[in-house]
C-alpha cells in the first residue's frame, strides 16, 4: 500500500476525520539525534487496515491534530519497541501517548525472542522481508523520497497486521493478562522519559568503581551537565563526557584554574559555566558520606553465588517450559537483587515478585533461597 503524505492542516484535518471511528492505529516515528539533547521529531507514520499515512511535522505545525489522536485512550496505539518513539512524542506533545501495545513485548511472551527487532518480526510472522536500506537515511532533509516514504510507510502497515496475529497467540495461550501487566508499566507515568535528578549520575558509565564520596561529586556534575545540555540544546556527552566526569570525581580539582587541566577545549564551557562546574564540585565534596549515593552493586559472597547459579538453573527450566527467554522471566541482574534484599518490602518491590512472574516462579525462588 502507497503511504500518503500529509503536509497542511487541512490534509490532517481530512485523515483525522478519516480516523474517527478507529480503535485501533499502528505508529511509528523518525527522528534525528546525534547533536541535540531533545530529539528532532522528523515523521510520525500511522497505518490502519485501509490507511497508511505519513505525517510531516516540519511541513506544518502537527501537533494539536497529533495530540488529539495519540493521547485518546480510547485509540490503542500499536509500536514495536515503543521507548524511543514514546520518548519522542513525550517531548513533542508534552506527554506520552496512552493505551499503548507493544508488539515487541507480546512477541517476547510467545517465543524465546526477547528483543526481536521489527523487520525480523515480521519476516518470522508474515514471511515479508522488508527493505532495510533507508535505515540510516537523514529523515530531516526534504523533499522526502519515494524510497524514504515507503519504507516509513512499511513500518506501520505491517505493524497493524502483527498485532492481530500476536493478540490472537496470546489469547489462545492464556497470556494476555501477562501482556496487560507488562504494558501497564510502560506508562507508569512520565517520569520514564525524565530521570530525578539525583538519579542522572546512574546513567554515567564507570562508576562501578567509585567509592561514596567520589559518587557523591558525579551525581552533583550529572545535575549540572543535564541543566545545561538542555539550556543548550546539546547532548550530554557535547556538554562533558562521562570520563571526564569521573576524572573529577576521583582527582577533584583544588581551584578554578586546574579545571583547564582536565577539559578539552572542544567542551566550549566559558569562564561563567567553569566556575559553576568548580563550585558544585566543591560543594559535592562536603556532602556527608551517609548522605552520598550508594551503587549497590554488593558482590556476592560464595554462598551467595551457589544461590544465584540454582536460582538460574530454575528460571532456566521455567522458561523452556514457558517458551519463553530466561531474561523475559527473570535476569541475572534480577535474581542478584532478589539474593541481595534483606526486607520483605524490599523483596516484594522486585518485578520477580509482581504480577505473572511471581505466579509461575517467585514463590519457587523464595523456597529455594532458604
Amino acid at each position: 500500500m502507497k503511504p500518503e503524505l500529509i503536509e497542511t492542516t487541512g490534509m490532517m484535518d481530512d485523515l483525522l476525520e478519516r480516523l474517527n471511528d478507529v480503535t485501533l492505529i499502528a505508529v511509528d516515528t523518525e527522528f534525528f539525534r546525534e547533536t541535540t539533547y531533545y530529539p528532532q521529531l522528523a515523521l510520525v507514520q500511522i497505518a490502519t487496515d485501509s490507511i497508511v499515512a505519513c505525517i510531516d511535522p516540519l511541513a506544518f505545525d502537527a501537533k494539536d491534530a497529533l495530540r488529539k489522536l495519540l493521547l485518546d485512550n480510547s485509540i490503542t496505539k500499536i509500536f514495536h519497541s515503543c521507548s524511543q518513539d514514546l520518548e519522542v512524542l513525550f517531548y513533542y506533545l508534552g506527554e506520552a501517548p496512552a493505551a499503548i501495545y507493544d508488539t515487541q513485548i507480546a512477541n517476547a511472551l510467545l517465543t524465546e525472542h526477547h528483543q526481536i527487532g521489527y523487520a525480523s518480526l515480521v519476516e518470522k510472522e508474515l514471511g515479508t522481508l522488508l527493505d532495510k536500506s533507508q535505515t540510516r537515511t537523514n529523515w530531516l532533509q526534504r523533499p522526502l523520497t519515494e524510497k524514504q516514504l515507503q519504507y516509513a510507510g512499511d513500518d506501520v502497515l505491517y505493524l497493524y497486521r502483527l498485532q492481530h496475529l500476536l493478540d490472537e497467540k496470546l489469547q489462545q495461550l492464556g497470556r494476555k493478562n501477562w501482556f496487560d501487566e507488562e504494558s501497564a508499566k510502560l506508562l507508569d507515568g512520565n517520569d520514564n522519559f525524565q530521570l530525578a535528578q539525583e538519579n542522572l549520575w546512574r546513567r554515567v558509565k564507570g562508576t562501578t568503581r567509585l567509592n561514596r564520596k567520589q559518587l557523591a561529586i558525579v551525581q552533583a556534575i550529572a545535575t549540572w551537565r543535564e541543566t545545561l545540555a538542555q539550556k543548550r540544546d546539546r547532548t550530554r556527552r557535547r556538554i562533558l563526557a562521562d570520563e571526564i566526569m569521573i576524572s573529577l570525581a576521583v582527582t577533584p580539582p583544588e581551584d578554578i584554574d586546574s579545571i583547564d587541566s582536565f577539559i578539552e577545549r572542544r567542551y566550549r564551557l566559558d569562564n561563567e559555566e567553569k566556575r559553576q562546574l568548580f563550585d558544585v564540585i566543591t560543594t559535592s565534596r562536603q556532602t556527608p558520606r551517609e548522605q552520598c549515593p550508594d551503587n549497590q552493586f554488593n558482590s556476592l559472597d560464595n554462598e551467595q553465588k551457589s544461590t544465584l547459579k540454582k536460582l538460574q538453573q530454575i528460571v532456566n527450566k521455567k522458561a523452556e517450559e514457558l517458551g519463553i527467554s530466561p531474561a523475559m522471566l527473570g535476569s541475572r541482574k534480577e535474581l542478584e537483587q532478589l539474593i541481595l534484599s534483606h526486607s520483605k518490602a524490599a523483596v516484594t518491590g522486585l518485578s520477580l515478585m509482581q504480577g505473572w512472574r511471581l505466579r509461575c516462579i517467585g514463590q519457587q525462588l523464595i523456597d529455594n533461597m532458604k
